[in-house]
């Protein structure tokens, strides 16, 4: 099954659900299965699609816990080399257990992108986020200027051009956001968090929307303007990070009022 048909379908339910004040599982359930039904998926091709992306995780995870191990093992050969190598002073073998560490830390940056990164984009994804970030409670490590970034309109781009214009829109944006030299997260659909040093980014950000505001995009025989709305929050070291995306969330969303009031819709 295309996965791009579940995405569909999961940003239309989460669109849907963004009104309603209490979302419980079952509504959120009952809403998503009347919008997967529009999308020709019913409740058996959702068990199988289901199933598949499990299967799929799965095997992503026994994946990355063998290389793992491998990893491990390669780790302590090296290292029992190394001491042996000090200890007898043979030069040889220390230069040999050198090399191996290098090829293992060579190795466990490749895994570490696999883990890190976000397939589509480049960008980093969440799991970056929490091990880099944040502490086991969910507090930063250290002072951030946070942004969080949402696209507009990009529904209205994948109902109209399909979710592979969709797709390459998200690989633009990101690609002129990684250009801020800030570290980017991709933190949902069409959401990204950018993590500045300083309340600098906030004008760099701007510029970085003016950019692409300027330009106009062209997918087949429709050329239209990409725009997206941003909200920005000082964080403190030791500040929730759940509380200080709810107050860069505000920000975004007076933005997104101003900035639609500008930029009309790309396809009415």
């Amino acid at each position: 099954m295309d996965e791009n048909i579940l995405k569909a379908a999961s940003l239309e339910s989460k669109a849907a659900i963004e009104e309603l004040e209490i979302v419980t599982p079952p509504v959120y359930s009952a809403i998503f299965y009347d919008i997967a039904k529009k999308y020709g998926l019913d409740e058996d091709k959702l068990k199988e699609a289901t199933l598949e992306l499990i299967e799929e995780r799965v095997a992503k995870l026994i994946d990355l816990n063998s290389k793992s191990s491998r990893h491990i093992e390669t780790l302590d050969g090296a290292s029992k080399k190394a001491l042996h190598a000090m200890k007898e002073r043979d030069e040889a073998l220390l230069k040999e257990s050198i090399s191996e560490t290098e090829a293992l830390r060579r190795e466990i940056e490749k895994l570490k992108e696999s883990v890190y990164r976000d397939s589509l984009t480049r960008t980093w994804n969440r799991e970056w986020l929490n091990a880099n970030c944040l502490d086991g409670d969910g507090n930063f490590k250290r002072a951030y200027f946070l942004a969080i970034v949402d696209l507009n309109y990009f529904k209205e781009i994948n109902d109209n051009l399909g979710h592979i214009a969709g797709d390459k829109v998200l690989k633009y944006v990101s690609s002129h956001l990684k250009s801020l030299g800030a570290p980017v997260v991709r933190y949902g659909g069409d959401e990204f968090l950018i993590l500045f040093d300083s309340a600098d980014g906030a004008e760099q950000i701007d510029e970085c929307r003016e950019s692409i505001i300027s330009k106009k995009l062209k997918y087949n025989d429709h050329t239209f303007v990409v725009s997206f709305s941003y909200g920005t929050y000082d964080c403190e070291e030791g500040e929730h990070f759940n509380e200080a995306l709810k107050e860069a969330d505000k920000k975004m969303y007076e933005d997104k009022e101003a900035i639609k009031k500008r930029i009309p819709p790309p396809f009415r």
